[in-house]
């Protein structure tokens, strides 16, 4: 046990003695602790600074047993340190202060026993710092060693109050001159009587002086002034001291003596007594040489662009659309035959000039600009006025073309400025006109058109033409018909058709001509000549159409009929109609047969990721896999979307569990299309006639069942029907039976489990957790029966009577006092689809009085990153009306980054699984170390789940895990306990 009394005694008569007095700073401080160590023996002891928020103490000075280690910070909060300051006295602790200080980490980790705080005050009330000393046994404190101890606090509070003063004149002294250095202003002082002069660093850096010391003078200012702006720069400087009516205000140019030239802008003002005489002179000096250079780049630029906005063909303009402004070059107004207009109306000229019926066009064109708000070129064609143009007859107009896009916008992105161009387009629409006559009977057509020149070589095709053969003009411009040939007319075919071309001019018949793709295909053909007037042949010109649709209209009506379009399988129908045909066969003959039925795994995530296209593609890929394997194609059915079925003659159902394995080793085989990478896998269910079912209905109803129940097992594999499964089937739709039940008799129950905040202790949140006691089963857990609400469309009534339950808890919770206390409510994400038709969340909780803070949504992370953008949107609207946000179950999905980008959660639920490894597993230390530093990076707060042990419990303290959750504090216990648990922490 220690005695203040008998190692403090023998000095507890004198004062402080004067050679500490005289100390000040660092000194002072070092041999203050180094007292306390000498006379008090603690283990610890420092001296302590109070920040302006109050909540934060810096030590200036720390011993431990007795030797200087380096200066820390600790917050205040749940510290004797904390009693000290607010009750503005000392604290004594004898022992037992950690026990006493739960919450203060510091106090467990150095393991004290007793603790001394001395406040130090300066003049006011509030101290501004501390002595402690911490104590490894027992402390006696004694009146003797309090006031020995408030000597030294005096003596410190002085120097705390000069430390503090002096460093916020470096502060303030470094910040003037840090603004000194971006702004590139220096600052210089002018004493008239006794003609020294001052400036600040920037002058220095200004005029490129690397010597801090050397001495201003006007003489040194005088040698920076360039030559030839010397005189003048000087003569208004005394001028402006001889008389106040001379400013001092000016920019000149300064010469350094490395050659290089600076634009230096200069102020200054003359302080005088009260005769007039100048005393000092005080001003600045700028550096505004960037500003000079730009000025001239500007000028330069802009003389180009004037010479060629006066010297292109087309007119320019550009049109301010916030004043209406219209500027116009000289080119403008000369394609309009006009002079340009000196009143200002350039607009309203030009609008003039438009025809009557184009005007409306032409004034929506710039409306048009702020409507889009976009920066894409318009461009707008009109005509000329017959007003103003009387010589623009009909079927004689002038046509001019006005492109414009925006070169300027507002803050908001609103265009305000525009600019563009303006030609005479006339002849270019006169001959369009001509071409589009022609091109129109050519283009749409929907005969195929071919021309030839008189050598029979390819000159034209129409689109139709392109789009039957695959072929593009240009890959058949100066090649002959033969090109198309698709060799199955003979000889004598030919000829035939050649000697009624040059005898009648004309040919009609079939042709078999060959696409570019290869593909050999029917056209109904007529061929013309065409002669010039000395009946010289000019062209040959073709036109035919293609017939393969009529002939393989039959062949597709017959194949869809029995089979599948998509894979080429027989289809459900035809394949029901084999079964019964073989059921009726093998009953006679007393044999065996099985069935395969046959069901992709996950395979709507595939349609999801990639879209339906490329699912129909897997399919296909699939479907080939099973053609390949089992070699009577018309065997394998598509049964219907991403199922198959497969019948087995004479096979057993041993022989044919052996070739489902078959089946499901081809299938996994990594499949790519299109560079990506598909893993798929089937669960396979077998059914056997006659074991398993004597039609074909209870045949493949049994296969379902199979493969269903092999999907339970964890999919990817094959599990063959007996009557259990069907049996376990049902046993399930009556559980489904009994929770509709339970729900609607309100037998379930909401239980409660604490949110704790790590550094504290204290619980000011509860998640709210549905429990199920059924009536024949007992106990379900939730991860059986929340599964079965959610696939039978129960989790609406569930989430509801959850939602209803919590607030009514939350609300006597509240009345008792725990205002502080909010409730986190988990919902299924698929409870918001059609959200509108019950209340919404935040109506509920009105409803029974609570505010939107005081309950907190929980989504699980997988199913909210899957769900569609109007969710999202949902959530987002959530937070607007203060009801947070939780992400529950952080890190198990496969997409969890983007979630936290997109969902932008109030809070982060770290899975449990990452927790429990926490302490043995450095991979999952690390994880939930960067969730956590992520989350505080986004201003998200953490809960850490599945907290079961101390060591856990301590890890996530220092990782500055805010909130822990999980059976080491409690389980999820009914409403009467949560009060127990409030007043327990």
């Amino acid at each position: 046990m220690i005695s203040a009394s008998s190692t403090v005694k023998r000095v507890m008569n004198t004062t402080i003695d004067k050679k500490i007095q005289n100390l000040n700073g660092n000194e002072l401080f070092d041999e203050i602790t180094d007292l306390l160590y000498k006379r008090l023996a603690p283990k610890h002891c420092f001296i302590g600074h109070f920040d302006e928020s109050g909540k934060y103490a810096h030590t200036l000075c720390y011993r431990d047993a007795g030797i200087i280690k380096d200066n820390f910070t600790y917050s205040l909060s749940g510290t004797p340190c904390q009693i000290v300051k607010e009750d503005s006295q000392s604290c004594c602790y004898p022992s037992g202060v950690t026990n006493l200080f739960p919450q203060d980490i510091a106090l467990q980790e150095l393991d004290a026993e007793g603790y001394l705080g001395i406040p130090i005050f300066v003049r006011g009330q509030e101290p501004v710092g501390i002595i402690v000393c911490l104590f490894e046994r027992l402390y006696e404190h004694s009146e003797e060693v309090d006031n020995w101890c408030k000597e030294l606090s005096y003596l410190l509070g002085i120097e705390l109050k000069y430390s503090a003063l002096l460093s916020q004149q470096e502060k303030l002294l470094w910040e003037l001159e840090e603004g000194q250095r971006v702004a590139k202003v220096g600052s210089w002082f002018w004493d008239l009587v006794s003609g020294s002069i001052t400036w600040s660093q920037e002058v220095y850096r200004i005029y490129g002086i690397e010597d801090n010391t050397v001495t201003p003078s006007i003489d040194l200012l005088s040698e920076f002034i360039h030559p030839e702006d010397r005189e003048w720069v000087l003569s208004t400087l005394n001028g402006s001291v001889e008389s106040e009516s001379v400013n001092y205000n000016l920019v000149h140019r300064a010469l350094l003596p490395d050659g290089t030239i600076k634009y230096l802008r200069k102020r200054a003002d003359v302080t005088r007594d009260s005769s007039g005489k100048a005393l000092l002179m005080r001003g600045t000096v700028h550096d505004v040489t960037d500003v000079y250079q730009i000025s001239a780049k500007l000028t330069k630029t802009s003389h180009k662009l004037n010479t060629t906005f006066n010297s292109v063909e087309e007119g320019i303009w550009e049109y301010d659309l916030v004043s209406g402004e219209f500027f116009t070059s000289p080119k403008f107004w000369s394609i309009l035959d006009k002079d340009k207009p000196h009143n200002g109306g350039d607009f309203s000229e030009w609008i003039d000039c438009i025809h009557s019926e184009d005007r409306v066009e032409g004034l929506n064109f710039f409306q048009r600009f702020i409507q889009q708000k976009f920066t894409s070129v318009f461009q707008f064609e009109f005509r000329l006025s017959e007003k103003h143009y009387p010589q623009v007859s009909e079927g004689n107009e002038r046509w001019l073309k006005l492109k414009g896009s925006v070169i300027a916008k507002d803050a908001n992105g609103n265009p305000i400025r525009i600019a563009g161009i303006q030609r005479d387009i006339t002849s270019s629409v006169e001959a369009r006109r001509q071409l589009s006559r022609a091109q129109v009977v050519f283009d749409n057509t929907s005969e195929c058109i071919l021309i030839t020149d008189k050598a029979n070589k390819i000159i034209s095709v129409n689109r139709a033409f392109e789009q039957t053969t695959g072929y593009r003009e240009k890959e058949l411009l100066g090649l002959t018909p033969n090109k198309l040939s698709s060799g199955l007319h003979d000889k004598e075919y030919y000829q035939s058709l050649w000697f009624s071309l040059n005898n009648s001019g004309h040919w009609k018949g079939e042709v078999w001509n060959k696409r570019k793709n290869g593909e050999i295909y029917p056209e109904e053909m007529s061929i013309n000549v065409i002669r010039d007037s000395n009946d010289e042949v000019v062209n040959y010109v073709a036109v035919f159409r293609d017939i393969s649709h009529w002939k393989k209209a039959e062949e597709q009506l017959t194949f869809f009929a029995y089979y599948d379009p998509l894979t080429g399988l027989v289809n459900r129908r035809s394949f029901i109609h084999r079964v019964e045909n073989y059921i009726n066969a093998v009953h006679k003959k007393r044999h065996v047969f099985s069935l395969l039925f046959i069901d992709m795994d996950d395979f709507k995530s595939i349609n999801d990721l990639y879209g339906h296209d490329f699912g129909d593609r897997v399919l296909t890929h699939i479907a080939e896999r099973l053609s390949g394997l089992f070699t009577e194609k018309d065997n394998i059915c598509r049964y219907g979307g991403d199922e198959f079925c497969v019948l087995l003659p004479d096979i057993a159902a041993y022989e044919a569990k052996d070739w489902a394995q078959k089946a499901v080793a081809a299938v996994s085989k990594p499949l790519e299309i299109d560079g990506i990478e598909i893993n798929t896998t089937v669960s396979i269910g077998v059914s056997a006639y006659p074991e398993s079912g004597l039609t074909h209905h209870a045949l493949l109803k049994n296969a379902d069942y199979a493969m269903y129940n092999m999907k339970g097992q964890g999919r990817n594999g094959v599990c063959e029907y007996d009557g259990e499964l069907q049996s376990e089937y049902i046993q399930k739709l009556k559980l489904r039976d009994r929770l509709k039940k339970a729900i609607a008799e309100e037998a379930l129950k909401v239980h409660y489990q604490p949110i704790v905040n790590a550094q504290t202790g204290q619980i000011n949140k509860f998640e709210a957790l549905v429990r199920w006691q059924d009536e024949v089963d007992g106990d379900i857990s939730p991860a059986v029966f929340i599964p079965m609400a959610e696939k039978y469309g129960l989790i609406k009534q569930i989430g509801s009577f959850v939602l209803h339950q919590a607030c009514r808890d939350l609300r006597m919770l509240h009345d008792a006092g725990y205002t502080h206390v909010s409730f986190s409510v988990n919902r299924s994400v698929k409870e918001f689809v059609n959200h509108s038709e019950e209340p919404q969340i935040w109506e509920v909780a009105r409803q029974y009085g609570l505010p939107d803070k005081s309950i907190i949504i929980e989504i699980t992370e997988s199913t909210a990153s899957k769900e569609s953008s109007d969710i999202q949107s949902l959530l987002s609207y959530f937070k607007q009306r203060d009801i947070q946000v939780a992400l529950d179950d952080f890190g198990t999905g496969y997409s969890s980054l983007s979630a936290v980008v997109e969902l932008r959660p109030d809070i982060i639920k770290i899975d449990r699984n990452f927790i429990k490894e926490i302490g043995q597993s450095q991979d999952s230390l690390t994880l939930v170390s960067l969730i956590i530093d992520l989350s505080h990076k986004l201003g998200i707060k953490v809960v850490a789940e599945g907290v079961e042990t101390k060591d856990q419990l301590d890890i996530l303290r220092e990782l500055k895990c805010k909130y822990v959750q999980g059976f080491y504090f409690s389980k999820a216990v009914p409403l009467e306990q949560c009060f127990a648990l409030l007043n327990k922490y």
